[in-house]
């Protein structure tokens, strides 16, 4: 969740003097990012200082470092750079508590609940050990829990590489959907945030047309502005007015966050922006939701006289002509030490948000808060499909169902923030794949890594198990591609697809890798007779060949041409230099780099070592013996058998005899 926090923090531009490249003036310079709030460019900062500043220097840095990465939801770095400090004893600040934080996110449970004990045993008096605790545990328990009740789909029409989040309901047919995205809509139409690294965030809208499907994407224009960034936004019950979070001033100015209102005409054309007046200009103040009766308006913001970071706040009103009354602060059953975020009222009792703070299963969940006429408030977490171990939140629902959306940086997804969508009472449908990678010579079991690329723009990679095993979680209409890697192994890959499946699917799929320890014959390689021209029945093969070295393309390779025993040797040398050159000229147009092949021409000096799969195809023949006069003269009797020897000899072999790095 990349951008939720860029909209409370200020941006410093931060000049130093050019070409001071000390390792101090580096540290310096990146500390002044980093207390900026500019993370993104930290980070870039931090990792040119490192190798600059002492031992001392590099615990806070390295400490900040990871700071980035969690604030980011980089947490596989976050768990690096954390994991480092708490490695070399540098257990400065709250690393070890931070660590616990990431270890949950990424499902570490054990490793977690172990370093948490480290904490605990430092920190005994820390007030937020129960709470740590009591995550943990909830975490560890629903991870495992399977959700029947819901299904949970990427909402991809909508989804980009960006982040893309908070959706809202346009008009009471629940057939228009505003949401914040940080994509590239034109040219140079938006500037990188140094906080994010993203294009700053604007509002974009989608419609569900008559034939079902819902439009290409388009940004709310009358509401954008290039200098400035709109956020999280909430619709009044008529659909006629907009609250909606907007940064102020040019990208280098100082820049707080408000909120807006704007009104549209019947003819869907929106009035000027206004800035709502609840609290002075300096707070900032951001992701409203208003509720049905317009008469409160809950926010987010991190003022004075809150109980942690960001807090949950409301105002009210008599009437929709009064102004708002000063706000107030939802309390404690709310609001944590932790963030308290993306307020959604459903109803005057009825209030959804997300928090770091309350029992979870990692990152920000999405809770439910309901409040008794007494106006005490009871909080219970969502649980799953709706949260996971990672960012979840900005939760909606169609009217008074049980359907809606929400947003998650959850693994599986387009880019970083996502939108789904979610149908109750519909019987979950899953899919998985699930196999092993093995040595194509031997049959034996690979450890190595799995890869599947989806059509919707996920990608997952995991490590098999020792014995070669692995299993994925598939989508729902995507077309997949897998692709096994091993040392020393040539990469393999599989197609799969969960088109046209209406129930629930296991596919199953063994991936064959071939060695590289050995030659490897490529089979069906044809020449004119007595030439070196390819014969056109050899093009399966040769694209065959393109394939593998497009499939491997760190590899180098040597294309060894052999012929069979007749003949002269410096016309049998002349000859296989010929055809291998022809076979590596063929690559070359299709694209493979010259550099990645050596063409080389062995004549009749290197005849065919039997192996197992050729004496099992030919029985007659002896595994582990060599093509060579001596052996294939004890078939002169039988031609057949005579001729197949000489062609077995007659082979074009790939041999790998480098990797680039």
């Amino acid at each position: 969740m990349k951008i939720i926090k860029s909209i409370f923090i200020v941006l410093t531009a931060i000049a130093l003097l050019s070409g001071c490249n000390s390792g101090k003036a580096l540290l310096r310079k990146a500390n002044k990012t980093f207390e900026s709030g500019a993370y993104s460019k930290a980070i870039k900062q931090y990792r040119k200082a490192l190798p600059k500043i002492s031992r001392r220097e590099q615990i806070l840095a390295n400490y900040n470092l990871g700071e980035c990465f969690r604030i980011l939801n980089q947490n596989t770095s976050a768990e690096q750079t954390y994991g480092r400090l708490v490695r070399r004893g540098d257990n400065i600040r709250d690393v070890l508590y931070k660590f616990t934080e990431v270890l949950v996110k990424n499902r570490k449970y054990a490793e977690a609940e172990r370093t948490f004990e480290t904490f605990v045993r430092q920190h005994p008096e820390d007030s937020r050990i129960e709470n740590m605790r009591s995550t943990i545990a909830f975490a560890r328990k629903h991870d495992t829990v399977p959700q029947k009740e819901y299904i949970v789909e990427n909402f991809t029409i909508v989804n980009s590489l960006f982040n893309d989040f908070c959706p809202i309901f346009a008009t009471n047919d629940y057939e228009t959907i505003f949401f914040t995205s940080s994509r590239q809509s034109g040219k140079k139409d938006r500037k990188r945030h140094d906080v994010t690294g993203e294009y700053t965030s604007s509002i974009y809208q989608t419609e569900l047309g008559k034939d079902g499907k819902w439009s290409k994407t388009m940004k709310v224009e009358d509401l954008s502005t290039k200098k400035d960034e709109e956020g999280a936004c909430s619709f009044n019950n008529s659909y006629t007015t907009l609250y909606f979070t907007k940064t102020q001033g040019r990208y280098d100015d100082l820049a707080g966050s408000s909120i807006y209102t704007a009104v549209r005409d019947n003819n869907y054309n929106w009035g000027e922006p206004e800035i709502v007046n609840i609290i002075a200009d300096s707070i900032n103040v951001g992701q409203p939701s208003i509720s049905p009766d317009e008469l409160t308006l809950y926010f987010v913001s991190d003022m004075p006289g809150g109980f942690g970071g960001h807090d949950i706040w409301k105002s009210t009103r008599t009437s929709k002509s009064d102004t708002w009354n000063q706000p107030i602060n939802l309390g404690e059953k709310i609001n944590t030490k932790g963030d308290e975020m993306f307020p959604y009222c459903r109803s005057e009792y009825e209030l959804y948000f997300s928090s770091t703070g309350h029992v979870s299963l990692g990152g920000l969940d999405i809770y439910r808060a309901t409040q008794a006429d007494d106006g005490s408030w009871t909080v219970e977490n969502l649980g799953e499909p709706f949260n996971s171990n990672h960012d979840d939140f900005g939760i909606i629902f169609e009217g008074e169902t049980d359907n809606g959306y929400f947003t998650s940086n959850r693994n599986g997804g387009k880019g970083g923030d996502d939108i789904y969508r979610f149908y109750v009472n519909v019987p979950v449908i899953e899919y998985y794949v699930e196999g092993i990678i093995c040595d194509a010579k031997t049959k034996a079991p690979l450890a190595g890594e799995v890869k599947i690329i989806g059509n919707n723009g996920a990608t997952l990679i995991k490590k098999t198990e020792k014995d070669g095993t692995y299993r994925f979680k598939l989508t729902a209409n995507t077309d997949y591609l897998c692709i096994a890697s091993a040392d020393r192994h040539l990469n393999q890959k599989s197609r799969l697809s969960t088109m046209g499946y209406d129930d629930s699917f296991i596919f199953t799929d063994t991936l064959n890798l071939t060695p590289t320890d050995k030659p490897i014959e490529i089979p069906n390689i044809f020449y004119e007779f007595g030439k070196a021209d390819l014969n056109p029945s050899s093009k399966e093969a040769l694209d065959f060949l393109v394939e593998i070295m497009r499939d491997n393309p760190a590899i180098v390779i040597e294309l060894a041409a052999h012929t069979d025993s007749r003949g002269a040797d410096r016309v049998n040398d002349d000859l296989s230099q010929q055809r291998s050159q022809a076979v590596v000229d063929y690559m070359i147009h299709e694209g493979i780099k010259e550099d990645r092949m050596i063409a080389t021409g062995y004549g009749k000096r290197q005849p065919k070592i039997v192996d197992r799969e050729t004496a099992e195809k030919y029985p007659f023949l002896a595994a582990g013996r060599k093509l060579d006069d001596k052996y294939i003269n004890t078939f002169k009797d039988d031609e057949e058998k005579f001729e197949i020897c000489h062609q077995l000899n007659r082979r074009t072999e790939l041999i790998v005899i480098g990797v680039n790095k």
